[in-house]
């Protein structure tokens, strides 16, 4: 059986996004096969199967930013029975949730800020790391972008940056 995590394998990177599954939940795996890709703030990069068997279940669809660690999917043979892996699930995302509220402002947006973003600004583009980063943050990426003069995509570390400025 093997468990699909993304390894750490980058310093600094704590999560990744699931670009696309390469197999569908069901489908024959065979050793080196790729299963799916997935996306960073500095790379992309693949993972492939371990074994031969049957990917019998995805537990991150496509678009999911997962902390590291996270088991997104199981690879097993179609008798072998499945481990219930929720609550390792559950306890990395406390503990990566944990790391991310010591790191942020505890202050969320005003209400009518947050609906005046969602009436009319334009959208500024930003990797999927740093879209949450500034939610939990509870501050518009528009504010973030003008703040740094920056008009190209944001990333966690501008989002940081950001946080660290804003702190008395």
């Amino acid at each position: 059986m093997q468990l699909i995590r993304v390894p750490k394998g980058v310093e600094n990177v704590d999560e990744f996004t699931i670009s696309a599954w390469a197999k569908r939940q069901g489908d024959p795996i065979h050793k080196g096969d790729v299963i799916l890709e997935a996306l960073t703030d500095k790379a992309s990069f693949q993972i492939e199967a371990e074994q031969d068997g049957v990917l019998r279940l995805i537990l991150a669809p496509p678009k999911s930013t997962v902390p590291v660690g996270y088991i997104v999917g199981i690879v097993a043979q179609a008798d072998e029975p499945l481990p219930d892996v929720r609550a390792e699930n559950e306890r990395i995302l406390q503990e990566r949730a944990a790391v991310l509220l010591n790191a942020a402002p505890a202050e969320p947006a005003p209400k009518a800020a947050r609906a005046e973003r969602a009436a009319g600004s334009a959208r500024v583009a930003a990797t999927p790391a740093a879209r949450r980063r500034a939610r939990e943050a509870g501050v518009p990426l528009e504010e973030i972008a003008r703040h740094l003069g920056k008009a190209g995509v944001l990333n966690e570390k501008d989002v940081d940056a950001y946080l660290q400025d804003r702190l008395p």
